[in-house]
């Protein structure tokens, strides 16, 4: 039976499909405000989870040749310690303050991309340590786990095809890492399973639909997209953050 809150998440599951389709990331900055909407928070990380673990599957079958594994890779080990350090903070701090201080971080980097100012750092070595650790910590302590990885590619300079290959082959990787620990602690329910088992196929098809815009979209106008949505999502972050402390 098809209910406002199934019709609600089938549209959330298309436009996180289509969005990643195209860039290889931004699944939860788009699906979960909408998601949030119609079920509570512990459904909607698992839907988010596993939406990410289809789509960036089905991103990086189209685009492994393209995608950077040793960068990816170099993310990702210290991406697992910023795991556990984010959800120690979140432990002792306020995550209004850390998503309010991120945001404004996020932001102000994500502008100064735009005027093709180059982050210090990024084309060292040390550059994935930084970003894959702050997208490890900022998974777990605020769920802005994107923006780190999308500042550094961007500042790389990175081509669209290896941009979106290797973010989705990164957040393929922190889905699953996501996933299993989920499960692990009892949070993943045969209620959620089945509703994600539902909401796929129209993921797969926005994933479709991303990808063929992809084509059609000129290396400046993704690299103009990829820092808008990274500047959405550092602004939301704060505006979040401004409204809680607030009320």
């Amino acid at each position: 039976m098809l209910t406002w809150a199934l019709l609600v998440a089938l549209l959330a599951a298309l436009l996180a499909g289509t969005v990643t389709g195209l860039t290889g990331f931004g699944l939860a900055l788009i699906s979960t405000p909408l998601l949030l909407f119609v079920y509570e928070p512990r459904p909607v990380v698992v839907l988010t989870a596993v939406f990410s673990v289809f789509i960036s599957t089905a991103v990086v079958w189209d685009s492994w040749r393209e995608a950077r594994w040793r960068l990816a890779l170099a993310l990702l080990l210290p991406s697992t310690v910023g795991i556990f350090l984010g959800a120690e903070v979140l432990r002792v701090v306020d995550p209004v303050y850390i998503r309010l201080a991120v945001g404004a971080v996020v932001v102000f980097s994500a502008l100064l991309l735009v005027r093709d100012v180059r982050l210090p750092g990024a084309g060292t070595r040390w550059g994935p340590v930084v970003a894959g650790s702050a997208s490890g910590a900022l998974s777990t302590s605020t769920g802005l786990a994107g923006p780190p990885i999308v500042l550094l590619l961007a500042s790389r300079g990175l081509p669209k095809a290896e941009f979106r290959s290797t973010s989705a082959l990164y957040f393929l990787a922190m889905s699953l890492v996501g996933l299993l620990v989920l499960a692990g602690r009892g949070l993943v329910g045969g209620g959620e399973i089945r509703l994600a088992l539902i909401l796929v196929p129209a993921a797969i098809v926005g994933k479709m639909v991303g990808t063929a815009f992809l084509k059609k979209v000129s290396e400046q106008a993704f690299r103009a997209l990829s820092l808008g949505i990274v500047i959405l999502t550092g602004a939301l972050g704060v505006a979040t953050a401004l409204w809680a402390l607030a009320g």
